[in-house]
């Protein structure tokens, strides 16, 4: 490789990059200041290094959008459910702001402002985002670019978002709102199930007489169809235990059934599909009418996390009844709820305090 000031048209300094690529061809970009300049020979030296080979007249012949189905391509991985938030967000987001432009064309600057003016809240800026970002990351691993433009995007920090936690009494009563199909509220609430998990058991994974739910797969449904998944996670494939208060309820719903049909149903005999059955209970009037209107069916899993704690669960306990993959995920969820321990910290220096110097107060 090689640096080398010439002057442009207008007299101006420039400096080019000149380096070979396979066939030794040579390729040259000019940059305005040599620090530039010797930043991108740096990042062609470190690409190289990787297995990568920097050409930008191939780089410049390569859309995002190619870039994208290329991506979208080699994600094998990837639930059903996370594939189709990647198109919807491609199609909706990221391909009008940049599908044609040439991947190699793509700035720091451009990425900023087209986060910057998005009306939406700054989770979804971030998740919109995630999608070009990982787009460009397959850009780099190709060797259509070396350097990836849209990290060092800045995003409006994050709101706390405040958990909704129902009682026992709050669940019975909107178990009732519901009417017939009450009962999954109130075994979503005393399970800490997710409506995948839920709506993924089959009666042979409900067993009465150990008390046990074993979740073993999770449905999502895309484009109005169940789709038949693992659980979020490997620890998402657990027991869980089953409180005597929906014994009946489960029961009911698996009584002189096929052990391999889905224990949950529609009245209708079928899996049930979550906006059938928030349509169906008029989820948003019954939740208006218990004082809860932003109340989602989600808090239901929040809410077991608070019954739990109330009946005395630790953390350890919490964590494997929820499937969460660490307990970290677990105290920074729900700390909110072992926020009463720090009285216990308080009481326990208060006790050693007056044992070393009995004249302490209290």
């Amino acid at each position: 490789m090689s640096i080398r000031k010439y002057a442009n048209g207008n007299g101006d300094s420039r400096w080019m990059v000149e380096w070979r690529v396979p066939g030794r061809v040579k390729r040259r970009k000019s940059f305005r200041t040599e620090r530039e300049a010797r930043v991108f020979e740096a990042e062609v030296i470190a690409a190289r290094n990787r297995g990568v080979i920097y050409d930008p007249r191939r780089g410049d012949a390569i859309t995002v959008a190619y870039v994208y189905s290329s991506w979208l391509a080699s994600r094998q991985e990837v639930t059903a459910k996370v594939r189709r938030g990647f198109e919807d967000n491609w199609t909706g987001h990221v391909e009008p702001a940049f599908g044609s432009w040439p991947v190699t064309k793509v700035d720091r600057p451009s990425v900023q402002e087209w986060v910057n003016a998005m009306t939406v809240g700054p989770r979804t800026k971030r998740w919109r985002h995630s999608v070009l970002r990982m787009v460009l990351d397959h850009a780099v691993s190709e060797g259509w670019i070396v350097k990836n433009p849209s990290y060092g995007t800045s995003f409006p920090p994050l709101g706390h978002h405040e958990h909704l936690y129902l009682t026992a009494d709050e669940v019975s009563s909107l178990a009732r709102l519901c009417g017939n199909q009450g009962d999954v509220v109130t075994v979503l609430a005393y399970t800490g199930l997710r409506w995948g998990e839920l709506v993924g058991l089959n009666v042979a994974d409900v067993d009465i007489r150990r008390r046990r739910l074993h979740v073993r797969r999770s449905m999502t449904q895309v484009g109005g169809k169940l789709i038949d998944g693992a659980p979020k996670s490997r620890a998402g494939q657990r027991s869980v235990p089953i409180p005597a208060v929906i014994t009946p309820a489960l029961q009911a719903r698996i009584d002189g059934r096929p052990r391999h049909e889905p224990a949950i149903t529609s009245p209708r005999g079928a899996r049930l599909s979550r906006e059938n059955w928030v349509r169906s209970v008029k989820w948003k009037e019954q939740v208006a009418a218990l004082g809860y209107p932003s109340l989602r069916i989600h808090d239901l899993r929040h809410t077991y996390a608070s019954l739990a704690r109330s009946a005395g669960a630790d953390l350890r306990i919490l964590q494997k009844a929820m499937g969460h993959a660490s307990i970290t995920v677990t105290a920074h969820t729900y700390a909110d709820l072992y926020d009463g321990e720090l009285d216990a910290v308080a009481d326990a220096l208060d006790t050693l305090a007056r044992i070393e110097n009995p004249s302490t107060p209290g």
